[in-house]
């Protein structure tokens, strides 16, 4: 099928014909990126318009491609539309039964896709179930990320009040429990001491993460009720399945966390 390629850039994104030149080589070099990280033998040269238009569908290859993207010289419009199609290949599973590889079915860098969203305006709570379903599978989503871009999406999404509680909450626990134990102390701090943070969102990070046990009991508890963990029941699978997909906070963070709770108890009206 001859333009191809061309075809599905200008079904998909809101492109000028300008900027559909400079989409299509980014596309193949994405593309052949991507095939040469399967294959190092693999040829670009042989790549056709569907079979560009084919591998764009892989969550991989669309990542290398938006990262192109939103590293050129292309209207913002395009830019948006091509981190909302990244999102819209991150599936929400209808079951816990019905996971995947999260390395297959995330786009590298989401980070920078989310940042993007961020800055302008167009984060929404569906892009933020996606991402914690995706740091749920695999923390690497967040820990790999830069630590300027991985704190700054932290600092916003708790800020954000159009958000819900719990997803912020539990979005801020996978990003701490996803740092250094330094960054995420410092993390912490900045999020307890915050103004633009809410009150109610600040003390419900605290008292979550000064548990115990750091937390996990807490994060079990609310990932089983968004669907993301089946009901523990005793069994050594579910114990098996704890241990594997509840992530740990440094013990400096969950310290911090019980400090700052006493503090503010001592400091609160008939203390």
């Amino acid at each position: 099928m001859p333009e191809a390629l061309r075809e599905f850039l200008e079904r998909e994104f809101p492109v000028i014909p300008t900027e559909t030149r400079v989409l299509k080589l980014l596309a193949y070099d994405a593309v052949a990126e991507h095939q040469r990280s399967l294959d190092p033998s693999a040829n670009a040269s042989e790549l056709s318009d569907e079979d560009v238009v084919s591998r764009l569908q892989d969550p991989r290859a669309f990542g290398l491609f938006a990262r192109r993207v939103h590293d050129a010289r292309v209207s913002r419009e395009v830019k948006l539309a091509v981190a909302e199609r990244a999102f819209d290949l991150i599936p929400i599973p209808t079951s816990e039964h019905a996971a995947f590889r999260v390395e297959e079915r995330t786009p590298p860098g989401l980070l920078r896709l989310v940042r993007f969203l961020l800055e302008n305006e167009a984060f929404s709570v569906l892009h933020l179930l996606h991402l914690i379903y995706a740091a749920f599978l695999d923390a690497g989503v967040l820990r790999e990320a830069d630590r300027q871009t991985r704190t700054w999406v932290l600092m916003a999404i708790v800020a954000r009040e159009e958000l819900p509680d719990t997803q912020r909450l539990l979005a801020a626990y996978q990003f701490l429990a996803a740092m250094a134990p330094r960054d995420a102390a410092a993390a912490f701090d900045a999020i307890a001491k915050a103004r633009f943070v809410s009150p109610a969102v600040r003390t419900g990070l605290a008292a979550a993460l000064s548990g115990s046990d750091g937390g996990r009991s807490w994060f079990a508890a609310v990932a089983v009720q968004e669907g993301l963990l089946p009901p523990g029941d005793g069994s050594e699978a579910s114990r098996l399945e704890f241990e594997a997909r509840v992530p740990a906070l440094p013990e400096n963070v969950s310290a911090r966390a019980r400090k700052w709770l006493e503090r503010h108890a001592s400091q609160s009206p008939g203390a």
